[in-house]
């Protein structure tokens, strides 16, 4: 679709798909060009970052952003004082710092975490303000590579894959044990920690048990506090910001939640809580491919966890691997980077993911292939060793009821996709569903399931595998 096409759907129901698939136009010069021609004037970008849809108003400020016109600083400048939806705030923010809006950003104050519903918007915000004013601000550069001596470093991982993020850990030299969904390692190498893929965070344990008092937790945290900090408190259902200023006042170092070089982390669990450094001034370059998202895009950590323990049961050196629903192509690029795959296959019937895929396999010159289409409609050439997905799920993508035809037909085909004694692994919320329909057909065994969790989700991972012993001869009568 042309840049001026796109343009023409910006006052309709596609909206965002159109801002998000120019601001992918935008990352060139002549990209840049061609819309600001076709735009003729700022009047449409401008009332779409006014827009009553969260979603239009966050993709226009990308695009702005994007685009690098400070002639629209005071529109991003009203909308600053005005943007009350928190996910939409980041990108108002980024495409403030690169439109140079200096004095708009430097009177912001990011906002404090009122519950652990807002906590991720809240901490996405701070992180995107400091990187929006690193050019003003004499903010701390996140260059540590190790601790002054060694000490406990609590790795954690996505929920369900400690296993996983253990043998990743091991293979980089690192030895530890398994505590829950962490692994405990004693180091003071913090900057090879950031090399593990299967990591969603690191903590550095300070006490447990610690009375929910700021004096107690004052005491317990003075000693180690860094330079810059902001205090983060989880599952405390009181006052947060009034115990945030009492705590503040009894702490060494320079409270400051728009740049920080570490985060004072409080568990909180009625009466008492624990205690966690987490450090912001490590270099973290893990996954360079992730330049574009979906928001239904799943964690990069969970998407290396899933494939390390996906290319554990290939029994080939070199297996084929397919995503019949690759979305922005996490998966893959995961599979890729943990093994010499023959081939790599997406397909998704949304043009905005496939975009999406292809410019991420760009940032890291993937070999992985993307094809935009429905997947009931796919024929594929040849079986794969290992089909790997994150299945249509929950609000964002689909429904119960949809789900419950797509998966059926999916079912049906996916022994087709399948090599023989080849193994998918699939990811969904909609379990029972699924479980079922991999009992009902017989030319499938689920040989495992596990619970992972995401986004206040419970999602499954089902390992499945093709049924070889059943009769599968006619391969046309079995699809749709």
């Amino acid at each position: 679709m042309t840049t001026a096409e796109l343009i023409e759907q910006l006052n309709g129901e596609t909206a965002v798909e159109a801002l998000s698939a120019l601001c992918a136009t935008a990352k060139t010069k002549q990209g840049r060009a061609e819309i600001e021609a076709a735009l003729s004037d700022r009047a449409l970008l401008s009332s779409l970052a006014e827009s009553d849809r969260p979603k239009v108003r966050k993709n226009a400020y990308r695009l702005i952003g994007a685009l690098e016109n400070e002639a629209y600083v005071p529109v991003l400048t009203r909308a600053l004082e005005t943007e009350t939806t928190l996910f939409a705030v980041p990108s108002l923010l980024l495409a403030l710092g690169k439109l140079n809006a200096k004095d708009a950003l430097l009177s912001y104050r990011v906002p404090v975490s009122e519950s652990e519903e807002t906590d991720k918007h809240i901490a996405e915000i701070a992180l995107a303000y400091e990187k929006a004013t690193q050019r003003f601000m004499n903010v701390p550069e996140r260059t540590l590579l190790k601790l002054s001596a060694p000490r406990e470093v609590l790795c954690f991982a996505p929920h369900g894959f400690a296993k996983e993020l253990s043998g990743e850990l091991r293979s980089l030299g690192f030895s530890g044990k398994i505590r829950g969904d962490a692994v405990s390692v004693r180091t003071d190498e913090i900057a090879g920690i950031y090399c593990a893929n299967c990591m969603t965070e690191a903590l550095l344990p300070i006490a447990f048990d610690v009375p929910m008092e700021p004096k107690a937790i004052a005491a317990a945290a003075k000693t180690c506090i860094g330079t810059y900090y902001r205090i983060e408190i989880r599952g405390y259902l009181k006052d947060r910001s009034g115990f945030i200023e009492r705590l503040k006042g009894l702490l060494d170092g320079h409270n400051n939640p728009s740049a920080y070089d570490c985060e004072l982390r409080i568990d909180s669990r009625n009466d008492v809580c624990d205690l966690y450094w987490k450090l912001w001034n490590v270099k973290d370059e893990r996954y360079p491919w992730r330049k574009g998202t979906l928001p239904a895009s799943m964690h990069p950590a969970l998407a290396y966890a899933m494939s390390r323990y996906a290319l554990s049961l290939m029994k080939c050196e070199r297996p084929t691997v397919f995503d019949p629903f690759c979305g922005s192509g996490s998966l893959l690029f995961a599979a890729e980077a943990q093994a010499n795959c023959k081939t790599l296959t997406g397909v998704d019937k949304s043009g905005t993911a496939i975009v999406t895929a292809r410019e991420n396999a760009r940032a890291i010159q993937s070999r992985a292939r993307f094809i935009c289409r429905d997947i009931l409609r796919f024929e594929a050439k040849s079986g794969a060793d290992l089909v790997i997905s994150n299945l249509p799920f929950g609000s964002r993508v689909g429904s119960h009821r949809e789900n419950e035809t797509l998966y059926a037909r999916f079912l049906k085909r996916l022994p087709y996709y399948l090599n023989d004694g080849g193994v998918a692994v699939l990811y969904t919320a909609d379990a029972k569903l699924l479980e079922r329909l991999i009992k009902e057909n017989p030319h499938l065994s689920l040989r495992e399931k596990r619970r992972t969790a995401a986004g206040g989700l419970s999602p499954w991972i089902f390992t499945v595998d093709k049924n070889i012993q059943s009769s599968y001869t006619d391969r046309n009568k079995e699809r749709e």
